[in-house]
């Protein structure tokens, strides 16, 4: 039997988890999942519109130099795809394949919105806690400024590198706040950092774009 949504119980687990990650899971580069519901109203009223803007056009650019040098024609997974951005800045003939994936109804809604050509036109809804792609699926995995809302971003890295063809990779953008030098630490335990970018912007905001390799 469970307890309705805004129960005692679930308000007390709810103050449990979040004094549990400020005492603990920040120090130790864990994340806390954004509820999807806010994910979509966010989108709804326009928070997410600076995607498209010069603000992170630095980043973006970054992150699609990355990929392309990884590999020059790659299938590649976007993790964290929201809106779209990285499809539209992705030239078509540089993608063997690509999938764009995010947990927003409503930000995949705006993606598809963009009626990009193939291959730049699959995107799907899935938690990529819950979702797992086949093995050797990709030959680029992007987190894009996503793997640090997971509650354990290494473990959640190691899964989904499970997903890369031979000879690919995980890249891996984060924005530089909060948590993130422990962020990279934590991932650190279990990827070495086989090539990496650092983007700011004319605003002084700052991203580290890097591509993991696993330790054997």
């Amino acid at each position: 039997m469970t307890s309705p949504a805004g129960s005692p119980l679930r308000l007390l687990a709810r103050v449990w988890r979040r004094l549990h990650f400020v005492l603990h899971g920040r120090r130790a580069g864990l994340g806390q999942p954004v509820p999807v519901e806010a994910l979509d109203r966010e989108y709804a009223t326009g928070h997410w519109d600076h995607f498209f803007g010069p603000d992170e056009r630095t980043r973006h650019d970054a992150l699609v130099g990355l990929i392309l040098t990884v590999n020059p024609r790659p299938r590649l997974l976007d993790l964290g795809c929201g809106s779209g951005r990285l499809a539209s800045l992705l030239p078509a003939d540089a993608l063997a394949g690509y999938l764009g994936v995010d947990v927003s109804a409503e930000g995949l809604r705006r993606a598809r919105a963009l009626a990009l050509p193939p291959p730049r036109d699959r995107f799907e809804q899935h938690d990529f806690e819950a979702w797992t792609p086949a093995r050797g699926a990709y030959d680029v995995i992007t987190f894009n400024e996503c793997l640090g809302y997971a509650p354990d971003p290494r473990r959640t890295a190691r899964r989904f590198a499970a997903a890369l063809a031979p000879g690919g990779a995980v890249i891996v953008s984060h924005f530089r706040s909060g948590n993130h030098e422990a962020f990279w630490r934590r991932l650190g335990r279990d990827f070495a950092f086989a090539s990496e970018r650092v983007a700011t912007n004319a605003k002084g905001q700052t991203w580290d774009l890097r591509v993991l390799s696993i330790r054997a």
